[in-house]
């Protein structure tokens, strides 16, 4: 309320009603400065409350009426009407009474809530001819306090008083009538009284309420007063007696048990009697009891929405109305909480940003971390802390900058659930709002918990961003060397462009462990990044995981492509997981990409790595490299991972080499066993004719001589017990270079060695049908040279004189269809 300090001055209407002394006509407006009839309806109004008796001490002059609106002038105002007789008579010798009005204007009393008393004082003050003239003067009004009239209501009972200004809200006339036995206190004291009463009821009330100090039996339509006795259809408070009975509509005894209860929480009348007197607007109906209980309300307002947010019946708009007025470091921690707790939840609706933020301080944001403890299990601690951050980062931030790094850093230091959620706050931090500071910062750097957490809910984020990582890279470079870094933290730098050597295998695996997808994961990261670099240190760890997931080989194979350009090292790396996994097609395929030597020597070294302790490993090499026809590189590869692992991987190349050659596991296409391997594969006890066979072809590929070829062939036995690989090859090469071929090396044989070794060689390739059509392909060659004999010696020796050559026809000596016929059949059998 707009209270000035001291007393008020204030301009004051007057009229009076009376008669001239000596005259017997009736009462009439002697004098006014009001306009029109206006001061004759406040005055005629006065006047019905009745004339004095003689017989009634109690009722003597002078009486004082206060006015405001009323049914024929609704617009308020407040007004003193007195009684008095100056001891003349009219010409009846009747007593002559007047009746003097000061009325002031509404609103220059509401807006100071001066009172019935400090009006009555002053103008009880004034000479007897200092009011009534025509003309309006200032009156100095003196301000009563809240203290005086509260202790008039404490002296009356607060009860009673309270009743009674129930009673007035039920629309009731109520008469305070004496106690048997008790005077009624003089005039000046029965104001206070009607004031003291009053003043229970907002001040706003005052523009429909109606006192008197003492009225008559006349009718009359004032709301309280003291009279003799009670008049049919009003209510009675016995003064100085109980409290009346209570009201009978429901606003009222609801207002009503709000008063009584407000003072026996507070039993402070001095307080709720300041607050009524403050409620100074806007005048309201006579009487609009649901306008005063929200006027009570005020008086109670903070425990009142405190309450009602506990019941869940809070407004937001209250909640926020009730921070405006009472500042945070002025309420308790329980109320603060609940008040601050509900804003943060509707600051939207409240439009309470700038009351936060005017209202922050390191108490608030001490109450908003224990309401995150506060909220039952771990899962709503961080949903709560996850909603408070945000609220204060768009609403209270703008207004207050800092306040949102104080609340996070509370929430940094603040017991969390035993997982801990600072990391998850770090991240959400930076992920959701962008906000990052120092402190959080070095809390990654410096704890590991901490610091795992952040990073897990990094990798499962399927949008996640990098660069919150590449922050924490530059600045533990910057502050730390990289040995002093944490090792998943030095494995990220690699992941981000930093050199490969800087990180180990334990780092990687501390890396992708953060998370449940971890390996997967850091293979997409270093795949988006185009770090196939990375997979050195990521190679054991993937290769435990494979173990139970080979997709894993999928992504392996998209971080390191087949057709692009890698370290030797790489890959090796990347064929030797693909092909331990089984993805892809067989071998070793980057390995044939390789153009230089330094890249070759690489990938032997990574292999070398791999494969000296896993025999897993050096068995799924072996397999890879000798995957279909090795060729030279692979054979190379082989030869030098045999040289460097002597102990263990010629033993298992020989194995898996025999295997293939013997019909166990995929055949070789060829036998093309390099020469140092050729001892050691040769010497196994079914392998001895690996060495014969490799030398025909090599010599048959060669174009060797005939003579060459018999001698290879000699020197590998006689022909019934040639090895049957050999009789394949030989077969295989007389389909190809045709029966004269075959024919020709025989004959070399025959020559070379007795017993006729060649002829015996024939008889040992179609001794059984391991070479389908081979003996048609003989036969018929053979028979086409029988023919082509007998026509020459018939020619030299039977041939008549003069008769012609006979010859063998050159279309069927020389039939090459029937030698292709012959060749496919021999072919489908060494298949």
């Amino acid at each position: 309320m707009n209270r000035s300090s001291g007393d008020r001055r204030l301009l004051a209407h007057h009229a009076v009603l009376g008669k001239h002394p000596g005259r017997t006509m009736g009462y009439e407006v002697l004098r006014s400065s009001l306009p029109g009839d206006r001061a004759s309806g406040y005055l005629w109004r006065a006047a019905a409350t009745g004339a004095p008796e003689g017989r009634d001490p109690e009722g003597a002059l002078p009486w004082r009426v206060f006015l405001a609106a009323s049914d024929t002038r609704p617009t308020p105002a407040c007004a003193r009407v007195e009684t008095s007789w100056d001891g003349t008579t009219d010409g009846t010798g009747a007593p002559g009474y007047t009746w003097r009005l000061a009325l002031f204007d509404w609103p220059d009393v509401s807006d100071t809530a001066l009172t019935w008393t400090g009006i009555d004082r002053a103008l009880s003050a004034l000479p007897a001819d200092g009011a009534g003239g025509e003309d309006p003067t200032a009156v100095t009004v003196p301000d009563t306090s809240a203290a005086e009239l509260a202790d008039v209501v404490d002296e009356l009972g607060f009860p009673w008083a309270a009743g009674v200004a129930a009673l007035l809200l039920d629309d009731r006339q109520v008469a305070l009538t004496p106690s048997p036995g008790r005077p009624l206190p003089d005039v000046a004291e029965r104001v206070r009284v009607l004031d003291a009463i009053c003043a229970l009821l907002p001040y706003a009330c005052r523009s429909w309420l109606s006192a008197a100090t003492w009225t008559g039996q006349a009718r009359h339509d004032l709301r309280l007063f003291f009279a003799p006795t009670v008049r049919p259809g009003q209510s009675s408070a016995v003064f100085g007696g109980a409290p009346p009975p209570g009201p009978r509509g429901d606003a009222a005894r609801g207002y009503l048990r709000g008063l009584l209860a407000l003072r026996t929480k507070t039993g402070d009348t001095h307080g709720l009697v300041r607050h009524l007197l403050a409620a100074t607007g806007p005048a309201t109906p006579a009487p609009e009891p649901y306008g005063t209980l929200k006027a009570l309300r005020e008086a109670d307002l903070l425990d009142t929405v405190v309450e009602e947010i506990g019941a869940g019946a809070g407004e937001p708009a209250e909640a926020a109305r009730v921070l405006r007025r009472y500042p945070a470091d002025s309420l308790d921690d329980r109320r603060l909480a609940v008040l601050t707790g509900y804003l943060v939840a509707h600051v939207r609706e409240a439009r309470a940003g700038t009351i936060l933020a005017v209202q922050w301080s390191g108490r608030l944001c001490a109450v908003l971390v224990e309401q995150v403890l506060a909220a039952g299990d771990p899962a709503r601690s961080f949903e709560r802390a996850q909603r408070y951050l945000g609220v204060v980062h768009a609403e209270v931030e703008p207004h207050r900058p800092g306040s949102f790094a104080d609340l996070f850093h509370a929430l940094l230091d603040a017991p969390s659930p035993p997982e801990g959620w600072a990391g998850s706050l770090i991240y959400m931090a930076d992920d959701k709002w962008g906000r990052t500071t120092d402190r959080a910062d070095r809390l990654l750097l410096g704890d590991e918990a901490v610091a795992r957490t952040w990073l897990r809910y990094l990798l499962k984020n399927r949008r996640r961003s990098l660069q919150p990582l590449a922050r924490l890279v530059r600045r533990a470079s910057g502050e730390r060397t990289p040995a002093g870094a944490p090792g998943w933290l030095r494995f990220a730098a690699v992941l981000l462009g930093g050199e490969a050597e800087s990180t180990t295998a334990t780092d990687a695996a501390d890396f992708a462990s953060a998370s449940d997808e971890g390996w997967r994961t850091t293979l997409d990261i270093a795949r988006e990044q185009r770090r196939p670099e990375a997979l050195r240190a990521m190679w054991p760890g993937l290769w435990r995981a494979a173990r139970g997931d080979r997709t894993l080989g999928e992504a392996v194979a998209g971080l390191v492509p087949v057709d692009g350009r890698h370290d030797g090292g790489v890959a090796a790396d990347a064929d030797l997981f693909c092909a331990a996994t089984g993805t892809g097609g067989p071998g070793m395929p980057r390995l044939a990409l390789l153009t230089e030597n330094a890249q070759l020597t690489a990938y032997v070294a990574a292999l070398i790595n791999r494969c000296s302790s896993d025999g897993e490993l050096r068995r799924l090499a072996v397999d890879a490299l000798l995957a279909g026809a090795p060729g030279p590189r692979g054979w190379q590869v082989t030869e030098q991972l045999a040289v460097a692992l002597p102990g263990t991987f010629l033993g298992l190349v020989c194995e898996i080499v025999h295997d293939r050659l013997t019909g166990r596991g995929r055949p070789l296409d060829h036998v093309d066993v390099p020469p140092y391997l050729m001892k050691h594969v040769a010497a196994r006890y079914d392998l001895g004719w690996l060495r014969t066979v490799s030398e025909f072809r090599q010599a048959t590929e060669a174009r060797a001589p005939y003579d060459e070829l018999a001698r290879l062939l000699l020197e590998a036995g006689v022909p019934v017990r040639l090895p049957a690989q050999l009789l394949d090859a030989v077969a295989g090469w007389t389909v190809t270079e045709g029966p004269g071929g075959l024919e020709q090396v025989a004959r070399a044989m025959d020559a070379a060695a007795p017993g006729s070794p060649g002829l015996r060689l024939y008889g040992a390739l179609t001794r059984d049908d391991r070479h389908p059509g081979l003996r048609e392909l003989l036969t018929e060659h053979s028979r086409r040279q029988r023919a082509w004999q007998e026509a020459v010696l018939a020619e030299l020796w039977h041939r008549g004189a003069g008769a012609p050559v006979a010859a063998v026809p050159v279309a069927e000596a020389e039939d090459p269809g029937l030698f292709r016929k012959m060749g496919r059949a021999v072919s489908r059998r060494r298949g």
